[in-house]
């Protein structure tokens, strides 16, 4: 025996389309998308302090722009700094370093793009693409990409890819690939045959592989 079944009421009506039209939405969904956190832009050190605060916080690189104002960092700027860190020097920078004691060897001072770094004592920079570096006393010296360097006192140099070396006083470099060296004084370097030598002291130059 079939039993007839009462046509749903007004009320019920509404209910079920309701359930129908939320289960309706639910099943269209769009998928979650997960959005990556965009990279907040380097924080640019202006100043010493600004320098030293987040080498003692422990920030691994710290690129620096002085907007054209010289600084001056020692070895108190670095005193509580780590073994391992790039303090990179950029657009229009000026600064002036000094150290008694070397730095380790995984902390690497850098000059970039058209900055002007004055080092005396016991520093090491490396110089790229058009930086000026003028080093005293026995500083060290790696440069590459058309940099200018002077060397000037025991100051040691390192130069490639067409960067231009005026040495003094006692100064000794190594140079290859198409760099361009002036000599004066007590300079003395030794090059590959692509370097053009210039300066008084010219005849102080040893050609590599020939020693």
């Amino acid at each position: 025996i079939l039993r007839e079944s009462s046509w749903p009421t007004r009320i019920e009506r509404s209910a079920l389309v309701g359930k129908k039209n939320t289960m309706s939405r639910s099943s269209q969904r769009h998928p979650r998308v997960y959005v990556s956190r965009v990279q907040a832009p380097p924080h640019i050190s202006r100043n010493a302090d600004s320098i030293r605060e987040r080498l003692r916080n422990g920030a691994k690189t710290v690129v620096v722009d002085t907007a054209g104002q010289l600084i001056e960092l020692d070895d108190k700027t670095f005193a509580s700094a780590g073994d391992e860190w790039t303090l990179r020097f950029t657009a229009g920078s000026q600064a002036r370093i000094h150290l008694d004691s070397p730095l380790p060897a995984t902390a690497h001072i850098v000059a970039t793009d058209a900055t002007t770094v004055e080092v005396t004592g016991q520093v090491h920079v490396w110089a790229y693409t058009h930086a000026t570096v003028t080093a005293f006393d026995r500083c060290r010296v790696v440069a590459h990409n058309h940099a200018f360097i002077r060397a000037c006192d025991h100051s040691t140099v390192w130069a490639d890819d067409n960067v231009v070396v005026h040495a003094y006083d006692e100064a000794t470099v190594q140079a290859r690939d198409h760099a361009i060296l002036a000599l004066s004084d007590e300079a003395r370097a030794v090059v590959d045959t692509a370097v053009e030598v210039r300066g008084p002291a010219r005849k102080n130059v040893t050609i590599w592989g020939t020693t």
